[in-house]
């Protein structure tokens, strides 16, 4: 090696070594580990990047999981029943209001040994153990089927400890007349299923 070999050597190992105290220091300053400073990623080399291919099972588990959860989206829409929940029906966002129209709203009430008209009752897991809209959402099978109301008749008697007993357990519709969007009159009140309660 010849001696303006030697010379340039030195001097490119000179300002090796200030381009690399100057980093540290500045990674000092930001709070920075100097170890990180002094990575030769963060000297402006990087490395090459190995990437791993997705197997076959990855891709396989991928695709079932997403044909599953289309497949049960479809199926609440066709049911329309919201028991696949979060995949359920999407109907009740799918039409609007007529501002004239009417509005149907799921009740609930019962009848006890010392009361002569039925007693309506928060129609919620507080009161009877079921929201309205799971009750809603299957509505024809639980007025085919009215025994069904006996699991709320049951929650309320569990929930309610000092309460009488009911006797009957009344399902019913209040329908609301709207007028420009706004109700007007007294909603009118239909029965849609009595149960005896066991």
């Amino acid at each position: 090696m010849t001696p303006t070999d030697r010379m340039q050597t030195r001097l490119l190992t000179t300002k090796r070594s200030r381009a690399a105290k100057a980093d540290a220091a500045s990674a000092r300053a930001d709070g920075q580990d100097v170890r990180d400073a002094q990575s030769p990623a963060s000297s402006g080399s990087s490395a090459p990047v190995e990437w791993t291919p997705v197997s076959k099972w990855s891709i396989c588990w991928r695709i079932t999981v997403t044909a599953v959860a289309f497949a049960v989206l479809t199926a609440g829409q066709f049911l329309n029943t919201n028991d696949f929940f979060p995949l359920g029906s999407l109907t009740q966002y799918a039409t609007a209001k007529d501002l004239n129209g009417s509005v149907n709203s799921t009740c609930i009430a019962a009848k006890f040994p010392s009361e002569d008209e039925p007693r309506k009752l928060g129609f919620n897991t507080a009161t009877v153990g079921i929201e309205r809209g799971d009750v809603e959402s299957q509505l024809d099978r639980v007025i085919a089927k009215p025994e069904l109301l006996q699991t709320l008749a049951d929650s309320y008697v569990r929930l309610h400890p000092d309460e009488p007993k009911p006797e009957t357990m009344i399902l019913c519709r209040e329908t609301t007349q709207l007028k420009n969007g706004i109700s007007v009159g007294e909603p009118t009140k239909k029965v849609l299923a009595t149960w005896r309660v066991q």
